[in-house]
């Protein structure tokens, strides 16, 4: 795959966070944004002024200028206006999605129309600089991941975005293959027996079986939910902030396109607070009132959302339920489940896991880079995985 020092790319594109990762001389390196971090706020922002911001940078800017940063695009990429998973992101963000001719949909933000995929590209670009700033070379290859279900049109988007970040792009590949590989075709917790990958993302759920034949990883069946993801957590849970604001106060605050971002912001940070804790604290100073003087200031338990959120694990179970049945296997045929994604650190996601494949349970230490990590030693090593 080129000459020895030519290094190719491992990109998980996600709805919420994307990772990049090599492996060089034998060992995985990250990708690392201007923080140190390994995951990438998949945000755009489009200033009035000076080049576009990506990342870290841009996700700042989601609360005080949310018709203008745009998140989420996975959802859009190769998928027209009027997709289901369009429409899912066009009712939880302020910025503008349109139909355009080509049928990609794209986003009206006030430097004009970007299609889905330019706004990926942009990503993507900025993922390749960091990449050779780092590592001090030229990066023009990668190989890229999609939902397990994805369409050729999103295939065909994400190799297009690549080339308009000046990446060639080698394969493309299924995110729960790419995240079994980064376990290692050698884990003793499922040797040859099949395993069923559980990835749980921002923005899609993903389930696949795959068996190991010698040293390559071989897929029996794939499926999932490409309008599932951790994302709609936030959202239900915003939601169940607003029904309260609401009944106490009879302010809607989803007609106010800043503040409703601000909430689902906070949504987003006190779920991940909840994996750790059974409670955590739900703040969004100056959010109400007469010149926006009261706060919203709740103290929410696991157990508040967990009827909310019941309906969104369920359906990850039946399609994950769904593509066990698929391969012809039943669930005590398996050898372990493979839980990855930002999404698998729920516990009532690990729960529902535990409850409905009473199997023996392979947790990454870092679900969220996993797919990425895969990527990178597919990179390295093609024949890894069976076409």
């Amino acid at each position: 795959m080129g000459s020895a020092s030519e290094i190719v790319l491992g990109i998980d594109l996600g709805t919420s966070y994307s990772t990049a990762a090599a492996a060089i001389d034998g060992r995985l390196h990250f990708v690392l944004d201007a923080r140190g971090e390994a995951c990438v706020p998949s945000v755009v922002h489009f200033p009035r002024s000076g080049p576009t911001l990506v990342g870290a940078e841009a996700d700042r800017l989601r609360s005080s200028d949310p018709l203008n940063t745009v998140f989420g695009v996975k959802r859009l990429i190769g998928r027209s206006a009027d997709s289901p998973s369009a429409r899912l992101l066009d009712a939880s963000s302020a910025f503008r999605i349109k139909a355009q001719p080509g049928d990609e949909a794209a986003v009206l933000v006030r430097s004009g129309q970007h299609s889905a995929s330019e706004v990926a590209a942009l990503i993507l670009r900025h993922l390749r600089e960091r990449a050779e700033a780092r590592f001090g070379r030229r990066i023009c290859k990668a190989v890229l991941t999609v939902p397990v279900a994805s369409p050729q049109s999103v295939r065909d988007a994400m190799v297009r975005a690549g080339r308009m970040a000046g990446l060639e792009v080698l394969r493309i590949v299924a995110e729960p293959c790419a995240g079994a590989l980064a376990r290692g075709l050698g884990d003793a917790s499922w040797a040859a027996a099949p395993l069923l990958v559980y990835d749980f993302g921002g923005g899609t759920f993903d389930a696949t079986v795959v068996q190991r034949a010698a040293n390559q990883l071989r897929v029996l069946s794939a499926g999932g939910d490409d309008c599932l993801g951790g994302d709609d957590f936030d959202v239900v849970f915003a939601r169940w902030i607003a029904d309260g604001v609401y009944r106490t106060r009879a302010i809607d605050v989803t007609h106010d396109a800043v503040l409703w971002e601000r909430i689902q912001r906070q949504c987003e940070l006190v779920k991940r607070a909840l994996s750790a804790a059974i409670e955590a604290r739900f703040q969004v100073k100056e959010a109400l009132g007469v010149a926006g003087q009261q706060h919203l200031d709740y103290l929410v338990r696991r157990e508040h959302l967990a009827p909310h959120w019941a309906e969104l694990v369920e359906r990850s179970v039946q399609a994950a339920a769904e593509t066990v049945r698929e391969s012809g296997l039943v669930v005590g045929d398996l050898g372990a489940v493979l839980l990855i994604g930002g999404t698998s650190y729920v516990p009532q996601v690990r729960a529902g896991v535990a409850r409905a494949f009473p199997r023996p349970s392979a947790v990454e230490d870092d679900p969220q880079t996993a797919v990425a990590r895969g990527a990178a030693l597919l990179a390295a090593q093609p024949e890894l995985l069976a076409d």
